[in-house]
């Protein structure tokens, strides 16, 4: 059963609201820029100065920033759908994270081993992984089920799945799903310069000379709807969740498997009752590293060959982690609604090991189509994939 759109909000440091965001994405605009502290990593795309979630004193006291992400671009996708109008106990949230508040937890390790060794009495409240969609729930007035899902970076495509199957199985009348990401904290930077797969320039996907992925920050939600409800309300259907499927590599821990990512495409296209030739667009998850940006390739190209253009719009947004997915699939149906292909920015040219696929330009492209494909595929071979349609 399909599943309709009728709210989006976005926090993220390209642009904070989705208009905003939207605007930047087709106009070519990057988020990537130097970390301000000295550190392993370089680069990334992270918010120059705090950002103001708009929560009361006393409410923001109790949450990381990954919740007030979560909160913000809530709060938004909820006032774009008019949710006013359904009970609260029949709205869910299922939010998905990667790393979750490990910027409270980074503190709270230096507290207690560089001294005094006391940490903060709300240290585990605003640290639990389940924090973001509790702090929706109970800021925004959410009464039905609310949890997280953490799948890594395709947390958030998981969110949206399971947000799916609720509705189909009548446990929520509508449902918040997205995720939150916040992973600039400096024990974690420095695991991840220890994998040798950060970048020291910027993201390049699918390019000749990529060095690497940039992590990025901030949240995303949708608004999903059964379709007979969101039209008895007189809602506005932004988009379509026409299909998706899920499935997992069972083989090593960070390498893809491309037969198994080729699988969950096919799948997903099943799920939605659509051919490779009815795809007008294909969001690549795109990180920016050498293996991962080839393996893809191939896998696009035995599922769709090499007619529709490919984005990697991490180029622009950085790598939100448990975020990622939620903001690529927001890119996609509001793409979908102005009928563009989002720009894959900085390349220095075509790789060779990527040619299967036709990579879209560093410019947005006018486009036809109906259909686009958003796939997630996270560490762990935890993949997931969305068919999207108008």
């Amino acid at each position: 059963m399909a599943t309709v759109i009728t709210g989006t909000g976005v926090v993220s440091p390209l642009a904070v609201g989705t208009a905003a965001f939207v605007k930047a994405v087709r106009d070519g605009r990057s988020a990537i820029k130097p970390l301000a502290e000295p550190g392993d990593v370089a680069v990334g795309a992270r918010f120059d100065s705090p950002f103001d979630p708009g929560i009361d004193k006393k409410q923001k006291f109790l949450m990381d920033s990954v919740s007030q992400y979560a909160v913000a671009a809530a709060k938004e996708a909820m006032a774009m759908a008019g949710l006013a109008a359904v009970p609260a106990d029949r709205i869910g949230a299922i939010i998905g994270i990667g790393v979750g508040a490990i910027g409270t937890l980074d503190s709270a390790y230096r507290e207690f081993y560089a001294g005094p060794g006391r940490v903060g009495p709300f240290t585990i409240p605003r640290s639990m992984p389940s924090a973001p969609a509790s702090s929706i729930s109970m800021t925004l007035g959410v009464r039905g089920s609310a949890f997280c899902t953490a799948s890594a970076c395709a947390s958030s495509a998981h969110a949206i799945i399971t947000g799916a199957l609720w509705l189909e199985a009548g446990l929520v009348d509508a449902v918040i799903v997205g995720g939150s990401e916040t992973p600039f904290a400096p024990g974690l930077l420095r695991g991840w310069n220890a994998m040798g797969v950060m970048a020291d320039d910027t993201c390049r996907p699918f390019s000749i000379q990529r060095r690497g992925m940039v992590l990025g920050e901030g949240a995303a939600m949708l608004i999903l709807e059964r379709p007979d409800d969101a039209r008895a309300r007189g809602a506005t259907i932004l988009g379509v969740l026409r299909g998706f499927s899920a499935n997992a590599d069972a083989g090593h821990i960070v390498q893809p498997t491309g037969e198994s990512v080729a699988r969950a495409m096919r799948q997903a296209l099943e799920s939605a009752g659509v051919s490779a030739a009815d795809v007008g667009h294909v969001n690549g998850h795109a990180t920016g590293t050498e293996l991962n940006d080839a393996v893809e390739s191939a896998a696009i190209a035995s599922v769709f060959g090499a007619r529709p253009l490919v984005s990697g719009t991490k180029g622009a947004t950085g790598h939100a982690l448990g975020a990622a997915a939620a903001l690529e699939a927001i890119i996609c149906v509001h793409a979908l609604l102005g009928q563009w292909i989002p720009p894959t920015l900085n390349s220095l040219g075509p790789d060779p090991a990527c040619a299967q696929i036709t990579v879209s330009p560093g410019t947005s492209v006018d486009s036809r189509y109906g259909v686009a494909v958003s796939s997630s595929f996270a560490f762990g071979g935890l993949n997931a994939v969305l068919v999207l349609g108008t």
